[in-house]
């Protein structure tokens, strides 16, 4: 019997993913490498590059099946945004997806940026949402200079941790 190949597992798989070297941890950063994973499934043509730019030291603070319910849409449409073809006439352009997180110290923000060929707009699913509104989050699009959309959901800190601090 001949020795099977090694698989890879994760966004690695995906041969245009890219993932800082920063330790893998659960938390946030694991969601989102999940999300991604699954974002890069769903869109199996794709010739699109993701970074992952997730400090180990970002943490949820809800309910972790929530936030991924509300990332995984937007993930989605970013890959699918970047996959786009260039319009006629224009030269060739990066297909790529930025998910960069910031702790602003009252929030948590996990921006998703593509670099489609045009600024979507970002209405999401009844469901998403729910979701957002359940955590108290907000979701922002705005235009990004060089083209494509950068969607940020901004997750606050619950008030009685903040206090407990």
């Amino acid at each position: 019997m001949a020795p099977q190949k090694p698989t890879q597992r994760g966004p690695a798989a995906h041969a245009d993913a890219r993932i800082l070297a920063m330790p893998t941890v659960g938390g946030l950063r694991g969601l989102l490498e999940a999300a991604v994973t699954e974002a890069l499934a769903a869109a199996p043509g794709a010739d699109v590059r993701v970074t992952l730019d997730v400090a180990a030291e970002h943490a949820t603070h809800d309910d972790p099946a929530a936030i991924r319910r509300a990332i995984l849409p937007l993930l989605r449409d970013a890959v699918e945004a970047a996959a786009e073809p260039a319009p006629r006439g224009a030269g060739p352009r990066l297909r790529e997806v930025v998910v960069t997180t910031v702790d602003t110290g009252e929030a948590l923000e996990i921006e998703v940026a593509d670099s489609g060929a045009a600024v979507r707009t970002v209405t999401g699913s009844p469901d998403v949402r729910s979701v957002v509104e359940r955590l108290g989050a907000t979701v922002t699009a705005v235009g990004c200079p060089e083209g494509g959309t950068a969607v940020t959901l901004r997750l606050p800190r619950r008030r009685a941790r903040s206090m407990a601090a």
